[in-house]
């Protein structure tokens, strides 16, 4: 059954004409307002907001809630995006939710009325799921952009947050930092509190003229304590709150951003919803909530030295570099690399190629009739770094190829796409 359901969500466009935001707000209201059953915690940005939600859907779970996650893209299976608990939502509920959601969507097309996107649908089977769930917390990341994006059509979220915002899907959200800023803004409502990452000046003037109550988070703020192969120490000390102390189980640098946003959103919401926690076991439970939480496809080990991150753009590339450098500062580094076609690549190879100790980089492709011919992104590397440059379209022969050639003593990073990271895990079972 859930093979049959697949096929159909699959072969629904990713984008197309619909009725927009206040299609899917009827929508919503016809299959009995779900998203209104729960406490609704909204995040959008370019690079971090899967990982800032997981992080706050941990906090939340670890006080004792019971919450929902809704992320995407999904890495192997497409339960993956809808989350109960700890669990991706199981194949039994996928299919409730899905047959819920497509009885409307039957009735609506007899009077005409065009069929969702595919992450309209998705969307609207985890509120129907949240609902039935009967989850207190839903942390819900948008798909693309904010002001337009299907998740907004809540109308008044506990909380919103944004994270760090580059230069991504351009063709649709705009091609400078200020246009998409703009569009991640659009999330933003009157009376609801926004957290937000101040990194660059000129996108913080931006989502300034549109908040209200608002709560920068500052890079400043963030102090490393300790790095060391699959963990980060670091503080956060910020106007807020008192200083905490924290722990992330991951290799990537750039976590610690996403981590002080969620710290940041968890401490605005304790404010704003009264929670009857004490000071000291509210923080506690922060802290274990951020430690045991761990996030996919991020710097994530997948077997001895061999890791995958899913940046796919030239922020999140320049933060790979950064993590890559910062925890094997004396390793052999050889990369596998994918990119989709919609991508602004060059960049990314730029930065990549100006790892040190880079020693080998194989270039594949990824399956998904989004990919970029191996063969031109082999000419960018080529133009960008003289070292040894391979391709191959398959993915398995990719990774056979980079085991042998890194040795015992290298380190292999995969890169450049999710959909590349989802593969590779899927490859060498790191499920």
């Amino acid at each position: 059954m859930i093979e049959e359901i697949t096929r159909y969500l699959y072969a629904i466009p990713r984008f197309a004409r619909t009725g927009g935001l206040e299609q899917t707000k009827e929508r919503l209201r016809l299959l009995g307002s779900p998203e209104k059953s729960f406490h609704y915690i909204h995040v959008a940005g370019t690079n971090g907001k899967g990982s800032v939600c997981a992080y706050m859907e941990s906090c939340l779970r670890n006080m004792g809630y019971k919450t929902g996650l809704f992320t995407s893209p999904h890495l192997i299976r497409i339960n993956e995006r809808i989350r109960i608990g700890n669990q991706e939502i199981s194949d039994e509920n996928f299919a409730e939710a899905f047959y819920k959601v497509k009885n409307l969507i039957d009735i609506q097309k007899e009077q005409g009325i065009a069929h969702p996107t595919f992450f309209e649908f998705i969307y609207l089977m985890a509120m129907t799921a949240f609902q039935k769930a009967g989850i207190e917390y839903g942390v819900i990341e948008t798909g693309l952009g904010g002001r337009l994006d299907l998740t907004n059509a809540v109308e008044k979220p506990d909380i919103t947050v944004i994270t760090s915002i580059g230069l991504d899907h351009t063709a649709i959200l705009g091609d400078t930092f200020e246009q998409i800023a703009a569009e991640k803004a659009g999330i933003i409502k009157a009376g609801v509190p926004l957290v937000y990452l101040d990194d660059r000046e000129s996108v913080s003037k931006v989502i300034r003229e549109k908040a209200g109550e608002a709560y920068p988070v500052k890079k400043e703020w963030i102090h490393m304590d300790s790095v060391k192969p699959g963990r980060l120490d670091f503080s956060l000390e910020c106007p807020y709150f008192e200083k905490y102390d924290i722990m992330l189980n991951t290799n990537g640098i750039y976590q610690t951003e996403n981590g002080a946003l969620a710290v940041t959103a968890m401490e605005v919401l304790k404010k704003s919803l009264n929670w009857t926690l004490s000071e000291a076991d509210f923080r506690k439970k922060i802290i274990e909530g951020l430690a045991r939480m761990t996030w996919p496809g991020r710097m994530e080990a997948v077997a001895k030295d061999i890791y995958v991150d899913g940046a796919h753009n030239d922020d999140g590339i320049r933060e790979l570099v950064r993590s890559v450098e910062t925890i094997f500062p004396e390793k052999n580094i050889y990369l596998i690399f994918a990119v989709a076609e919609d991508k602004d690549y060059r960049e990314m190879i730029h930065h990549l190629c100006g790892l040190k100790h880079l020693k080998g980089v194989m270039v594949t492709e990824i399956d998904n009739g989004r990919r970029r011919d191996f063969h031109e992104v082999m000419d960018i590397f080529k133009e960008n770094w003289n070292g040894n440059i391979q391709g191959t379209y398959n993915v398995n022969e990719a990774i056979r190829a980079e085991r042998s050639r890194k040795g015992k003593d290298g380190v292999l990073i995969c890169t450049g796409s999710l959909y590349l990271v989802g593969h590779v895990k899927e490859i060498l079972g790191g499920i």
